[in-house]
């Protein structure tokens, strides 16, 4: 399927031709800054790192047969979009995010993918397009007025019977066994470089209350704990690694020292009866 940024420039017929909301270069609310940095190969590296890690615990719930037109938003580079191909092939995937550069990263690494540069406020595509849509880790990042908007457009374009599958994070549910103090500061750098930006690191628990608040009438947002200990040496080196990254992907960003913790948190599991342990939120609001 071809790039496409401009909606104007698809098939024709495509339901991407067809806009409600002007073209895709009408942006109405940028996103905050994104804090991990530039989208540089060691960053689309964690991406995709963090997909394949993620997948089997964020898509448990999801589902999308052969033939299904699903919008992964908030797309990236990417990595949730090839996760999805692999697990749910012969969907029609489309892929839609704000940022050119990350764009064009998806369309070499993921080709397969259709790819439109949309803003998640105020989505190109008619009413009733999409049997599902899809995103991880995308509220976080924008106010809560954004939040609500991006659900009401995401309810617009969903066709009746279909739902949005989503994950967010709540970094107050994170901690090591035994607490680790560097990692601690981390986080809360982190969360303060977040809020600063103007995200949300603790959305996790207001998801419900978005859902409803942009018209959806049956939502289920559940708390999804996942643990790492030596009971799983492989994922709990996985564990550590993501986090790990996570800190060093920042660490430019926020302009903290954020090396020393990802050191300190690379020894955990190093010494028995140590753990990690994080609850994010994952939900689904059906129309």
């Amino acid at each position: 399927m071809p790039f496409t940024l401009d909606a104007r420039k698809a098939p024709p017929g495509s339901p991407l031709r067809d806009l409600a909301r002007g073209t895709t270069d009408e942006c109405v609310t940028a996103p905050a800054p994104y804090i991990h940095g530039s989208t540089d190969e060691r960053e689309v590296a964690r991406l995709e790192k963090q997909a394949f890690w993620c997948a089997g615990w964020m898509l448990r719930r999801f589902d999308a047969a052969p033939g299904m037109r699903v919008l992964d938003l908030a797309t990236g580079v990417g990595a949730m979009a090839g996760q999805l191909l692999e697990r749910f092939p012969g969907i029609e995937l489309i892929g839609a995010d704000l940022s050119r550069t990350q764009l064009q990263t998806a369309q070499q690494n993921h080709p397969t993918v259709r790819y439109v540069r949309a803003n998640g406020a105020a989505l190109p595509f008619p009413e009733a397009t999409f049997d599902r849509v899809h995103w991880s880790w995308f509220l976080e990042h924008v106010s809560p007025e954004v939040s609500v908007q991006v659900l009401r457009e995401v309810r617009r374009v969903l066709k009746p019977g279909g739902y949005v599958h989503f994950t967010e994070v709540d970094n107050s549910t994170f901690k090591t066994v035994p607490p680790l103090p560097k990692v601690l500061e981390a986080m809360d750098a982190l969360n303060t470089g977040q809020q600063r930006a103007g995200g949300d690191p603790f959305i996790g628990p207001k998801l419900d209350g978005y859902a409803r608040a942009a018209g959806f009438a049956r939502v289920d947002a559940r708390p999804s704990p996942i643990v790492g200990s030596e009971d799983d040496p492989v994922y709990f080196q996985g564990f550590i690694d993501e986090f790990s990254e996570i800190f060093e992907s920042v660490d430019e960003a926020l302009g903290a020292p954020l090396e020393e913790a990802a050191a300190e948190l690379r020894a955990l599991n190093k010494r028995p009866g140590t753990s990690i342990h994080y609850c994010g939120v994952i939900a689904q609001a059906h129309k």
